[in-house]
């Protein structure tokens, strides 16, 4: 699927060949791109136009790639923007630290551009396939409410904000309640058309999912052998 003329990319770098060479492939794929330097000069800017953000981690002046990233999720005008950490820093802790933080996917520098552009081509796609239908589908398990369409979730009567991989995996286990997946079919499902590189995106995306699952967070199960469900009886 080509990106739309309405298709926005923010990319927030300090360093001007990275932002170049990013923002010249991106609108040679048909993106419209925008590039700052700092967080700051990112935040003052009208996020909610933006389709997805693409960031380092260490950024000049006092606001960094992680608290970009925090004031974005807390904010419920940018909350579901993807945001892709692309960064020099290759150690497990700070890859863990920005997935859990809700970024969608952790780019390691040097980068394959190749690779970089399938990256954003799929998160792109889960966030096109969260745009709202016509008539509204639900899955529903108690006080537990998951909208299909307009991808909102609903746990006793408050809104819970998902990113579009956090809601693909939920969709597929509520969907399927009681059955167990495989990391590679949940991978599949919320990765689709990619390669499995990393099976930890699968746990992190489930333990932040689970932390917002509140009380039904006990039914979403790990079972040694089996992989990942959501069941009735935790």
């Amino acid at each position: 699927m080509q990106p739309t003329d309405t298709t926005l990319i923010l990319i927030v770098d300090s360093d001007s060949s990275i932002k170049s060479l990013l923002a010249d492939n991106l609108r040679s794929e048909g993106y419209t791109v925008d590039t700052v330097t700092t967080a700051l000069e990112a935040l003052v800017l009208q996020l909610d136009r933006y389709s997805l953000i693409i960031s380092d981690i260490d950024l000049p002046g006092e606001i960094d790639g992680f608290e970009l990233l925090e004031r974005v999720k807390d904010d419920p005008m940018t909350s579901t923007i993807p945001l892709i950490f692309c960064t020099a820093r290759d150690g497990e802790n700070d890859i863990i630290k920005g997935l859990n933080a809700g970024a969608d996917d952790y780019i390691i520098r040097p980068f394959s551009l190749r690779e970089m552009l399938a990256r954003v081509r799929s998160v792109m796609r889960r966030r096109r396939n969260m745009s709202p239908a016509a008539n509204n589908r639900t899955i529903e398990y108690r006080t537990l409410i998951l909208n299909v369409d307009s991808h909102g979730l609903i746990i006793d009567g408050e809104t819970v904000s998902l990113s579009p991989t956090e809601f693909a995996i939920l969709t597929l286990l509520l969907r399927s309640r009681n059955r167990m997946f495989r990391r590679e079919e949940i991978f599949a499902a919320a990765w689709p058309g990619e390669e499995l590189n990393n099976p930890r995106l699968v746990d992190v995306n489930i333990s932040r999912l689970r932390k917002k699952l509140s009380t039904y967070s006990r039914n979403l199960v790990n079972k040694s052998g089996l992989g990942y469900g959501f069941v009735d009886e935790a």
